[in-house]
């Protein structure tokens, strides 16, 4: 073992050696630069440190005295413990003023400890990673036998970083996917999104080009699931969520790495070394490419990316996909709170205890005490009446900020002030249609758990009168099967009674007896439980029925992705949902009645339509082909010859599709042995076509290239084979314009090759 100290700090010094007994040749000490730590940033906490190295043996020793040294950059000694001594607060101006309560920050590396005690030369080798290092090795049928007797990996060996890399991640990603987070764009999921996708792409250098990474799930299990039980309990879903996360990004990761290595290969050409910052952001936004992982590829070619560029296009996708990150709001009201009593009331008297006005005429008023419940939980905050002598106001809306009920109120009679005593009503109506959705929404909750799995968790809702709307982790689309049958459960418990019992105990007790708990929310050590019979059980703090029938009914009408992962279905309540009902029954007998049939036998009547209408376009597309073979003769008198080359660039006649104008254009290239290039305008909007024939191909006819061109003259892309391609665009009126360049394009394509 062996010790450093700050050079300045003989406490430390003394400590160590007069205490524990170290010799002096036992303890370094060094300045700032290796021995202190902080402040994060130009001020804060700070302070010198000591830290604690292994000798791994001299054999490890480079003849470099600066780098064979505790701290050095060699690998005779490592470091595993390290302890800061936290007793100043640095100043902007670089003073240091003593702290009221210092303290030690220690902290040790556990799989550098456990690589020390185990005698292996690092922390893959140890019992924590090994075997999964191996695991690695088997996904792409290799023996790599990295075990605690296997010497060091040679550094030069280029499966020793990828390997590391993808146990380090894979084992991440297992973890988290464990504690309920799923692949996304923000926060903690696009983490989870870095880890499996880097740890992917680094399984492209070892040759694994499918997806390999749920295959290690079971030996993470293994190694780490008597400790951590989540993992065990939901192995089956941490392997089809990583599975899934690697299969979507296989699915676009060859169109992002051909275009980067395409552009790497353009900069490394021209000697540049400055990859433009929109290009690494478009490779983001279109194929899924983190930024760090552009990085790392392009430094494997000595490239940098223009960070300023792509932060500029960063925020201006986000200005118009309105995906930036807004303000907190700040709190207006001090430490003001409010009594609710709004579970068992729905009204009561209260004092006004301030008053601000709002831009629109409104006020935002906070009461000592309220039967208004605030937004929150996804539910909206209620309505109703504020009323005294005089006084008449109707209240929008409740939130709440800290313990602080704020009421958006308008007065139509008298006038507000503060200390007034006031009548507060909630709308009784509108907050029993509310408590039937909400209600509702616990009984959905546990339907999609009953025939989905118990993977799904809630992330997000929102609940209005006789209105829900709730998302959740799935990773499907849910078929018309599944949703009638989980509509008929909710509505099977609706008609059970099932009583709706709300207690309040202590959060252990709750979670000893199975509560569902909303991920990621913190709670109290009293937690409210909503209990419906034995088929439902959650921590809630909203507004619920008494019992389960007086929701009346619920139909989902609609269901739908919102995000990776994320599914979103929409219900309706009570009235609402009857209302729906009616609805639905009116456009059913209007749908019969213009159809001429009923209700009755309204499929079998659809059906004969549907097929009739496919006979008639059979005869449409059939008149097509026979009105192209009729012009081809026509079109070929307009080719023109380029460099030896035939070239013909025309509008395709009115009216035909995509493959009625690929069959024209492989017809009249057959004829022609050339180029054709053909324009078709359907609803509006522009189709091409380009045929390149043997005979033009050979010569260096591309027609990919061509019509890519082609399209974006009119405002499209597209791109496609050397001998064939199509695209589209937007503005029919550059279609002749674009006609006119077709033969340039071929020119620039021959004299290239």
């Amino acid at each position: 073992m062996w010790i450093s100290v700050y050079h300045e700090d003989d406490e430390a010094y003394n400590f160590w050696k007069k205490d524990i007994g170290l010799t002096d040749d036992r303890i370094f000490r060094f300045d700032k630069k290796d021995n202190w730590w902080g402040p994060v940033g130009n001020s804060g906490p700070c302070g010198p440190d000591s830290e604690i190295f292994y000798d791994r043996g001299a054999q490890y020793d480079t003849g470099d005295p600066e780098l064979d040294r505790p701290g050095g950059d060699g690998d005779r000694y490592g470091e595993l413990w390290n302890l800061v001594f936290q007793q100043f607060n640095q100043q902007e101006n670089g003073d240091l003023i003593p702290l009221p309560a210092p303290g030690i920050d220690t902290g040790m590396g556990l799989e550098r400890t456990a690589a020390v005690l185990q005698g292996v030369d690092t922390i893959h080798h140890c019992d924590l990673f090994a075997p999964l290092i191996n695991a690695i090795g088997q996904c792409g049928n290799k023996t790599i036998n990295f075990d605690m007797t296997t010497p060091l990996l040679d550094p030069e060996d280029p499966s020793t970083t990828p390997t590391r890399v993808i146990a380090d991640h894979v084992r991440a990603a297992a973890f988290l996917a464990g504690d309920g987070i799923t692949p996304g764009n923000t926060g903690r999921d696009y983490m989870l999104r870095r880890l499996i996708r880097r740890a992917f792409l680094q399984g492209r250098q070892l040759g694994y080009a499918k997806p390999f990474l749920h295959r290690l799930v079971p030996t993470i299990v293994q190694l780490y699931g008597e400790t951590y039980q989540e993992l065990t309990e939901r192995q089956e879903i941490i392997t089809d969520l990583i599975r899934r996360e690697e299969e979507r990004f296989e699915s676009t990761i060859e169109g992002g790495m051909t275009r980067l290595e395409d552009l790497l290969g353009d900069l490394q050409k021209k000697e540049q070394k400055v990859l433009s910052g929109a290009e690494a952001f478009h490779l983001y936004e279109t194929f899924g490419f983190p930024i760090e992982l552009t990085q790392e590829l392009a430094a494997e070619q000595n490239i940098e990316i223009n960070q300023e560029e792509y932060l500029r296009a960063s925020e201006q996708h986000s200005k118009i996909s309105g995906s930036g990150v807004g303000q907190y709001e700040k709190r207006e009201f001090g430490q003001l709170e409010s009594t609710f009593v709004g579970y068992d009331e729905l009204s009561c008297d209260a004092t006004v205890l301030a008053i601000r006005a709002n831009d629109d005429d409104t006020l935002q008023v906070v009461l000592d005490r309220t039967p208004f419940y605030a937004q929150s939980g996804g539910q909206v905050g209620d309505t109703g009446d504020l009323t005294a002598d005089g006084l008449r106001g109707q209240v929008l809306d409740a939130q709440k900020q800290g313990k602080t009920w704020v009421h958006t109120v308008k007065v139509s009679e008298g006038q507000l002030s503060e200390g007034q005593t006031v009548h507060a009503t909630v709308d009784a109506v509108r907050r029993q249609a509310i408590a039937r959705a909400h209600s509702a929404t616990h009984l959905l909750q546990a339907s999609l758990r009953k025939h989905l799995g118990k993977h799904v968790e809630q992330r997000g809702s929102l609940v209005e009168a006789d209105r829900l709307r709730f998302d959740f982790v799935h990773f499907d689309p849910i078929d018309e099967v599944q949703l009638r049958q989980i509509e008929e459960t909710i509505n099977s418990e609706v008609l059970q009674s099932l009583p709706v019992d709300i207690v309040e105990k202590s959060l252990a007790e709750a979670k000893s007896e199975g509560v569902m708990a909303l991920f990621g929310e913190k709670y109290g050590d009293v937690v409210r439980t909503v209990r419906m019979g034995e088929f439902s059980y959650e921590l809630c703090g909203g507004t619920h029925l008494q019992n389960t029938s007086q929701a009346g009914v619920l139909r989902i009408i609609s269901e739908g992705g919102v995000g990776a992962n994320i599914r979103r279905v929409e219900a309706l309540t009570g009235m609402a949902a009857w209302e729906y009902d009616q609805q639905q029954a009116q456009q059913l007998r209007g749908a019969a009645h213009a159809l001429g049939g009923t209700t009755n036998n309204l499929t079998v009547t659809a059906e004969k339509l549907r097929h009739r209408v496919r006979e008639l376009e059979k005869q449409i597309q059939h008149l097509q082909h026979q009105m192209a073979g009729d012009t081809a003769d026509q079109l070929l008198a307009e080719a023109v010859e380029v460099n030896g080359v035939k070239v013909l660039s025309s509008r395709a006649p009115q009216g035909l599709d995509a493959t009625s104008l690929r069959d024209l254009s492989d017809r009249l290239a057959q004829k022609l042995d050339g180029v054709v290039a053909l324009a078709g305008e359907v609803n509006g909007k522009v189709l091409w076509a380009v045929k390149v024939s043997p005979t033009a191909l050979k010569a260096g006819a591309h027609a990919g290239n061509i019509v890519r061109e082609l399209a974006k003259i009119t405002g499209g892309g597209g791109g496609g084979r050397p001998d064939f391609a199509q695209a589209g665009g937007k503005d029919v009126s550059k279609i002749d314009e674009a006609l006119t360049q077709v033969p340039e394009l071929v020119k620039a394509d021959l004299e290239t090759e």
